[in-house]
């Protein structure tokens, strides 16, 4: 008999245990997939047409002046880009009173910096770790667990005994202990297996004419084997892992949002360091039209003082305007320590604090060379590596576990339990136990329980909600897909549209120094300087260096676009030569609780850190250069 009970028992264990998939969801959706794939194959079927590169091109506008190439030469020495890079601009004294410091960084150095020390990077770093162990919280629930317990009773009751012509008092004493392990099955079942000791002691008062074959106090001990097993609801692993699905999903996630946060704060960093850029040589272009407008304003000063033909109207609006220029260079240097402080913000460098006045002076200057590109396969890499993408995946199979959950909770409920006991009784429980091998008490129980809520309104109400929310998450991710598209055209618009500009810019700014230079040549050879002639001065100084400041920025935004493209594109890392790595939950915790980040990075650099000692640090404060 105690073979029979427990051979059903242990092949419906197997049979269960084995975490057999519930027949009534199938994960395999192949209607979606066609679905999601013919929606991207719209959106690139045009570009697909024409997948070969292209390069950004741009017509020359500089030869149209005619200009000689030794005069062109000396105008390039003079201006623009070539000139701002042979020269520093100086800096009045910082908010402590003191001599400004600078400290020197590449661009490089900035984005090594930012992608290991940002704050929000940080941050996103520990979010990873946080739902690795949520995972293993959720996968925790199938653990074994031991339990135990125990009792003791005593009943005083009477009871009527043979031959005996009252009844007689009956004095009984229990003392019990269980100790047991169970475990949660994936199929939605749980087994349990226990064994119990007993110590049983009855006292009868009188005693008349009895025999009590057993022994007395008695010692039983038992042994149960049990299992608990929905048919139907709750019934199947594709159900009872839904939470660990889910929370391995939400893991999935946080990866994605942490690479999220290094490709934007790469691209945030590179947009800063051109901005940076931007703003020093806005400042010493101003810096330089103030020399020159002082030199004008000098000249006129003193042929006021010799009584010549300077008009005090004359002299005043001169005055004006190398006032107003003295002004634009104090909103430049004011720029170029915001810009300088943003920067610092978004790499988060110990040595350089945002609080610190420490200036950053950035040591590289902007490309302008083409960029190849293909729409398409410009499309389809932002497809592949876009984050949003992927998450917007994980939000679909989200919610398609939620739909098949609660389309299992729609059918009835129906339980089965079975169960077998053994039982031996002897005057010791070492006795007890052997008794227990022999088998002779076996009782064995199977049964089925079933519940059915009538109308099963709010099983039904569930689903439709479940099923809409797939259907919504289905259309978030073509709505991402669609945005993404959107975005990368965008990018690749304004990196060819800022790259045609540079050349229009340059040959503004040639045209205006061109202006100047032959101006300067008529004033070496006038013998006289007129107020008219020194007014026209002023303003082709003015005219050259809003085209200078024109031109740099076409060059700074062509780069800051390029990292936008690269962004949208979802390579942004791989631009910079990164290699991403999602840090284990105890290189988080070390990294938490010593405040900075792990022997085992989040990013390593692939190549060569352009020969810098140390990616984490900025270059060692200085004092500035003065030209």
């Amino acid at each position: 008999m105690y073979a029979r009970g427990a051979g059903v028992l242990a092949a419906l264990g197997l049979l269960l245990a084995a975490g057999c998939s519930s027949p009534l969801y199938d994960s395999r959706d192949e209607e979606l997939r066609q679905s999601l794939r013919a929606f991207s194959e719209r959106e690139l079927e045009e570009s697909q047409r024409r997948p070969a590169p292209r390069q950004t091109a741009r017509e020359s506008r500089a030869e149209s002046l005619r200009i000689a190439p030794d005069i062109l030469a000396e105008i390039q020495r003079t201006s623009g880009p070539q000139f701002i890079r042979s020269t520093a601009p100086t800096y009045d004294k910082d908010l402590l009173g003191q001599t400004q410091t600078i400290a020197d960084v590449s661009l490089r150095r900035a984005v090594m910096t930012g992608i290991r020390n940002n704050l929000g990077v940080q941050f996103a770093r520990l979010g990873p770790a946080i739902d690795e162990a949520r995972v293993t919280a959720a996968e925790a629930v199938f653990d074994w667990t031991l339990f135990g317990s125990t009792q003791m009773s005593k009943n005083n009751e009477p009871r009527v005994v043979t031959n005996a012509s009252t009844p007689t008092e009956i004095d009984t004493t229990a003392t019990s202990g269980t100790i047991g392990v169970r475990r949660r099955l994936v199929t939605g079942g749980r087994i349990t297996a226990q064994t119990s000791a007993t110590l049983n002691k009855d006292q009868l008062d009188p005693i008349p004419f009895t025999y009590n074959p057993s022994p007395n106090p008695a010692k039983q001990a038992d042994l149960t084997l049990q299992l608990d097993q929905p048919l139907l609801r709750d019934f199947g692993s594709d159900v009872n892992l839904s939470q660990v699905r889910i929370e391995r999903n939400a893991a999935r996630d946080q990866v994605q949002q942490l690479r999220q946060t290094l490709e934007r704060t790469v691209v945030d960093v590179e947009e800063a360091y051109w901005q940076l850029v931007a703003s020093v040589a806005n400042l010493r272009i101003n810096q330089k039209l103030l020399e020159r407008g002082l030199e004008v304003q000098d000249i006129l000063i003193k042929r006021r003082d010799a009584r010549l033909d300077v008009k005090q109207s004359q002299l005043s609006d001169a005055v004006a305007q190398v006032e107003a220029r003295r002004a634009d260079v104090i909103r430049a240097e004011n720029q170029v320590r915001i810009s300088s402080d943003r920067l610092k913000q978004l790499v988060n460098d110990p040595a350089a604090p945002v609080g610190g006045e420490l200036l950053l002076q950035p040591v590289d200057m902007p490309s302008d060379e083409p960029i190849t590109f293909s729409l398409v396969e410009s499309l389809a890499t932002a497809m592949n590596n876009r984050t949003e993408v992927q998450r917007a995946l994980l939000a679909i199979d989200d919610a398609s576990i939620r739909q098949a959950l609660a389309n299992n909770q729609r059918l009835p409920e129906l339980n089965l339990r079975a169960q077998v006991r053994l039982t031996g009784q002897s005057s010791d429980f070492s006795s007890a136990y052997t008794d227990l091998s022999d088998a002779d008490f076996v009782n064995a129980l199977i049964g089925l329980n079933f519940e059915q809520p009538i109308g099963n309104r709010a099983a039904e109400a569930n689903f439709k909600s479940r099923s809409l929310e797939r259907m919504q998450s289905v259309i978030a991710y073509k709505d991402v897909a669609q945005r993404i598209v959107g975005d990368v055209k965008e990018r690749l618009r304004t990196v060819d549209a800022n790259y045609k500009l540079i050349e229009q810019t340059r040959a503004a700014r040639i045209a205006a120094a061109e202006n100047l230079r032959t101006l300067l040549v008529e004033e070496q050879n006038l013998a006289a300087l007129t107020p008219e002639f020194l007014d026209l001065k002023l303003r082709r100084q003015q005219a050259m260096a809003s085209a200078e400041v024109q031109e740099i920025v076409a060059i700074t935004d062509y780069n800051s676009a390029v990292a936008r493209l690269y962004g949208s594109m979802g390579t942004a890392l791989r631009r910079n030569r990164v290699d991403f790595h999602v840090p284990t939950a105890e290189e988080a915790m070390a990294a938490g609780a010593t405040g900075r980040v792990p022997d085992s990075p989040i990013v390593t650099p692939t190549g060569d850190s352009g020969g810098e000692r140390d990616p984490d640090r900025i270059s060692t404060p200085r004092a500035p250069t003065r030209p």
